[in-house]
Order: C-alpha cells, then structure tokens, then sequence
C-alpha cells in the first residue's frame, strides 16, 4: 500500500482493486496479489523522478466506466506533474454508478479539481503562483464540456451538487480543461490493466522510470 501511494503509481490500480477484497480473498486474488510482488522484484529500478527543471501544474485525469463486475462502478485514476515531477497521484473506484463513460469521466475531473485546488494553494504559499494555474487534460470531450458548460441540461441535471465542483472551479479560472487523445492519455494506468507497451508509455509520459 505504501509504495501504491507515495513511490510507484504503475501498481496503483492493481492495489486498489485488491484491497476491496481484504476480508473475502480466494485464491484468485492471492495469485494477483503474488503477481503484484514479482512485478515490483522485476522493477526494483523503477520510480519517480524530479528533474531540476519546473514548469506548470498538469494533471492526466480519466475514468474506466462501469469496469468493476461486482457493482458496476467506475475507476476513477488522475496525476499532477510540476513539469516533469509526478507530486500526486490516485486510484479509487467512484462511489456512484455512473449512467455513461461521460459522467463517469465528469465525476473524475471533479475528483482531480479538489486536489487541484490544494495544490495549487499551496504552490501559491510558497511563492510560485505563474506554476498555480491546472491545467487539466482529459480524453472526453462530453465532459469537457459539460465542465465548461454552466447550464444545466437533461444531460447533467441528475449529477449530484457535488461533482459541478469542477464547473465552478473552471468558471473561477482555477484550472483549464484540454482534450486528449485516448493513447496518449497517461492515466489509463490508474484506471484499468496495461499490457506491457502500453504502460510504459504512459510511465514515461508521467516521468516514471
């Protein structure tokens, strides 16, 4: 759990998915958890890096919609880079079921905007305000707009208060909202199993190495 959190995202998701099946693990779970073990043996050289160079605050944020057999719930995953520096990170699966990939992807930008906006305060605190501004990239033009979109519509007026988070923090210039495409989002490792390739691209991509 330790190293999920603080040292190597790429085993994020696989802990988190794990952990949900602490007190009714089987056999299954037992061999992906050993899985986990030999994977981390194999990348012992494996972690984040901090170049000395800085620049903005960027964040990857992306939802797996209803990737989860047992209720159908989505797995929200986002990182924030200073530049090149993966400082934070998150793997969770989302308290809600989503009704479509774009409300699941909505419900992760509001996520990622509260961590955001603690970042950016503190990086406001300690003096380097031109680094505050988010900019958020995302793989959902849907939730793109509805972000943006400070009207409420048959698409969104059944979203709970507490995801239009990210609306009023985009509307009150604290973050921006840039599409990206699909295989160059980094995320993805924090929302759903790679094969190898995969991965290690969004790894470089967020500067792990």
């Amino acid at each position: 759990m330790y190293l999920s959190v603080c040292t190597r995202p790429d085993i994020s998701f696989a802990v988190s998915y794990l952990s949900q099946f602490n007190d009714c693990y089987g056999e299954t779970h037992w061999k992906a958890a050993k899985h986990v073990l030999r994977y981390l043996k194999g990348t012992e050289s494996t972690g984040l890096n901090f170049p000395k160079r800085h620049g903005p605050l960027t964040t990857y944020v992306d939802a797996d919609w209803a990737n989860c057999p047992l209720d159908r719930r989505s797995y929200t995953g986002f990182t924030f880079q200073i530049g090149r520096s993966l400082v934070s990170w998150e793997s969770r699966k989302q308290r809600t079921v989503a009704l479509s990939s774009t409300e699941a992807e909505y419900m992760a930008l509001s996520e990622a905007a509260k961590e955001a906006i603690c970042l950016r305060s503190s990086l406001i605190e300690l003096g380097f305000e031109k680094m505050a501004q988010a900019t958020f990239f995302c793989n959902s033009n849907g939730a793109r707009m509805l972000a943006e979109n400070p009207v409420h519509h048959n698409r969104s007026k059944h979203i709970d208060t507490k995801h239009h988070f990210v609306r009023d923090a985009v509307h009150r210039n604290k973050l921006t909202i840039k599409y990206v495409p699909t295989d160059e989002m980094a995320a993805d490792a924090l929302t759903k199993p790679l094969a190898g390739p995969k991965l290690k691209k969004c790894l470089h991509i967020l500067g792990v190495e």
